[in-house]
């Protein structure tokens, strides 16, 4: 009996209890913050109970905040996608708010805070706030330079802060400046990612005034995630002479302002903190924490409510929901419903348009993939080609003259160039390194080292044909249908489809030897006026493939729904199925990309599609994993991951059992006798 649970005073209930503690305790980061996030009403129809989560949230941006669904596997985030809630109003996802899934695990993101360029502990930053905020309640000169956009959560805090007399307020962000015209194709890129060129109204000052104001300051918070000194040299001066306490809290890598600044603080990710910010329409959109800070990284609110109380921060251990949502849940009626909308529609003024500027000799805009150069480190992007241009790897110029590539030389740096009919400008892209440029400094020379570019010529005559369905079949019979006249070419689908199917990443080296493993490619087609056409191309999934009949292994079969698939497991990596298919949709592993991708980017796979090894063929599947998932729960024709991202709705999953194709359907870009199942119209 002195064994027993009675004899210890344990009893069996307080024992369980215990060990769920130790399971709390013992949950991921992510999964501890999940316990305070709510999940939307409306998840995607192939997400599957218990394998799959995802939240409402949203990327902060100077034009406008940019919906999203974090899609959660085991507690991890994994990918980006369109909120449902949004799609009328903001529909698919530009590239580079998708590839931001990779900057939250990026290995540099800073760590640990500096001072004068020295590690220092984050306890010691803790005790400084407090220092901080009473400088700034005894009425010292406190400026602030925040991002632009409108943050709601922000101005509440703000509003507390202006009740002290030194407390100075900035904001600046290159993408909320006014972009120039003449160049129509890429105002329609620039529009797809960024929205309109927008400005909201909120009251804050220049980086200008900032700029004149910085002699007198005795302490700078830094929170843009722009790069200011970079782009103006009188910032820079300012910034680098001034005597007063500069902190920089740095979201991305360290950058030229980081430089400048006393000390560097890491902050947080836009998954990893609670906000509130409105989209171009005045709509508020609510983003939560979908996991925990991975590094010890401070919130820009949480800062904010630190100056303003005492110093009071979230423990290090971060056990308790952060202080950023008390300040969260005074700005809605009902937080849990708003949270499970993701959207408060017209809580937030509307933005209003900025002028376009005027023509110029050179006229600089945000490159659609790499913005002001902020995203140029991200791996998704550098290995997505811009269909404009063809390239991938490198912020491309545009000059004016014929549609054949060139390169030009700009201060020591040639840098691929795409010359464009019709321009009267010379448009490079709106980043530090070409800033100040003259026309005189730019010289035309061979194509640059790393051209990705093939250009085509298009199709003669782009002859229409009704489709013939196919025999009447049991189940679904999957088709995709493209229009054509819909595609601008923006690359969104593309980084969807790897975010979806684990395509890794391959490297420079490996790109220049054409072993780019991505599934879709937009194909680019000059006709002899000039104009580019866009065909976005991936399996066609055809009715009579070519790539099946010549599989030793019979790795690659029809399926009873008309996909054409693959059997990993069988593939013996013969490429007979490449040199067979028509469409040059097939890839190759040539060497172990998943393990060389998955280390350089620590991104989780989706667990829903396989991880293909070395040596075998891969291609498009139609998203077979989500027309999987739709089935199971009776949930009718999903939406693949292209389909999903598009901002213009030009890609469409449809079954043929209950979907005729238009009589629109044009057969130029398909080879006689394969009958694809990809569609153009």
């Amino acid at each position: 009996m002195a064994n027993t649970p009675q004899s210890t005073g344990i009893s069996r209930r307080s024992f369980l209890k215990g060990l769920g503690a130790l399971a709390v305790l013992a949950l991921p980061a992510c999964r501890r913050a999940q316990q305070y996030a709510v999940e939307p009403e409306a998840c995607p129809e192939w997400m599957l109970p218990g394998e799959a989560t995802c939240y409402a949230t949203a990327m902060p941006w100077a034009s406008g905040a940019i919906p999203l669904l974090a899609i959660c596997h085991n507690g991890q985030p994994v990918a980006l996608q369109a909120n449902p809630q949004y799609a009328a109003t903001r529909p698919g996802v530009p590239a580079f708010a998708q590839a931001a899934i990779l900057d939250l695990y990026d290995a540099a993101r800073p760590s640990t805070p500096t001072r004068a360029g020295n590690p220092h502990p984050m306890q010691a930053i803790r005790n400084s706030l407090r220092a901080w905020g009473s400088l700034l309640k005894a009425g010292r000169n406190v400026a602030f330079l925040f991002p632009e956009g409108y943050s709601a959560l922000r101005m509440a805090q703000v509003k507390e802060l202006q009740q002290y007399p030194g407390a100075q307020c900035y904001a600046w962000d290159p993408a909320a400046l006014p972009r120039p015209t003449g160049f129509a194709e890429l105002e329609a890129l620039q529009n797809a990612a960024f929205g309109p060129a927008v400005q909201f109204r909120t009251g804050f000052g220049t980086l200008a005034e900032l700029t004149r104001a910085l002699p007198q300051l005795d302490t700078l918070f830094i929170f843009t995630p722009a790069d200011p000194a970079a782009f103006d040299a009188d910032f820079a001066h300012a910034l680098r002479h001034s005597r007063a306490e500069t902190i920089r809290f740095c979201a991305h890598r360290p950058d030229t302002t980081a430089a400048l600044c006393l000390y560097t603080i890491p902050q947080t990710h836009f998954l990893e903190e609670w906000g509130a910010d409105a989209d171009a329409a005045g709509n508020l959109c609510l983003r939560q924490p979908v996991t925990q800070p991975l590094r010890d990284a401070l919130a820009e609110a949480e800062v904010l409510h630190a100056l303003l109380r005492n110093g009071e921060l979230p423990d290090t251990a971060r056990k308790n929901v952060s202080t950023a949502r008390a300040w969260l849940d005074t700005l809605m009626p009902d937080p849990q419903q708003a949270l499970r909308h993701g959207i408060l529609p017209q809580a937030a003024p509307a933005a209003e348009n900025l002028p376009p500027l005027p023509a110029a000799p050179i006229n600089y805009y945000l490159h659609p993939y790499y913005a002001d150069g902020r995203f140029k480190h991200n791996l998704w992007l550098q290995e997505t080609y811009l269909p404009l241009s063809g390239w991938a790897g490198a912020a491309e110029a545009f000059i004016p003259g014929q549609s054949t590539p060139c390169g030009i030389s700009l201060r020591g740096r040639t840098l691929p160039a795409w010359q464009h009919p019709g321009l009267g400008s010379t448009w490079l892209p709106l980043q530090p390194e070409y800033l100040g440029a003259r026309p005189q400094d730019i010289q035309q020379t061979a194509a640059p080292a790393l051209p990705y570019s093939n250009t085509q010529t298009a199709p003669a005559a782009n002859t229409t044909a009704p489709y013939t369905a196919p025999a009447q079949a049991t189940g679904p019979q999957w088709a995709m249908l493209i229009d054509l006249s819909r595609c601008i070419g923006c690359g969104a689908c593309t980084l969807a489809c790897r975010a979806e199917n684990n395509i890794p990443t391959v490297g420079a080296a490996e790109m220049r030897y054409g072993r780019d493993l991505q599934w879709l490619r937009i194909g680019r087609y000059l006709s002899p006026t000039g104009k580019l056409h866009y065909v976005p191309t991936a399996c066609r999934h055809c009715e009579k493939a070519p790539c099946e009949a010549v599989c030793p292994v019979n790795a690659t079969l029809h399926s009873s729904e008309g996909l054409n698939t693959m059997v990993y497991p069988r593939c013996w990596g013969t490429r007979y199925c490449a040199a067979a298919c028509p469409y040059n949709a097939r890839v190759f592993n040539f060497r172990d990309y998943a393990k060389q991708s998955r280390a350089q980017t620590h991104l989780p796979h989706n667990p829903q599609v396989t991880v293909r090894s070395r040596g075998v063929m891969e291609k498009c599947t139609y998203c077979v994993q989500r027309i999987n998932a739709a089935a199971d729960k009776k949930s009718g024709t999903p939406q693949t991951a292209c389909q999903q991202a598009c901002p213009t709705g030009a890609i469409r999953l449809v079954d043929l059992c209950s979907t005729t194709p238009p009589a629109r359907t044009i057969t130029a870009y398909d080879v006689p006798g394969t009958r694809p199942r990809t569609l153009y119209l």
